[in-house]
């Protein structure tokens, strides 16, 4: 069975004011993880993956939709 790959944002991890956006497991051809500097960015980057790749999404972010 193939790895199922999930689209993860969460909050920068040192209180600032940016998110990440990371691919797990990492696929072993391609580095798609990112920081973006607001919400919106790192959710309209995590949908382009989605769009491409068919990932899902988990917001981890903690922050309203």
């Amino acid at each position: 069975m193939p790895e199922q790959h999930v689209i993860i944002i969460c909050g920068c991890p040192f209180g600032g004011a940016t998110y990440d956006v990371v691919v797990e497991p990492k696929p072993a051809w391609a580095n798609f993880d990112r920081e973006r500097p607001d919400l919106r960015a790192a959710r309209r980057y995590a949908e382009g993956l989605r769009t491409v790749h068919g990932w899902k999404i988990r917001d981890e972010s903690g922050a309203a939709a």
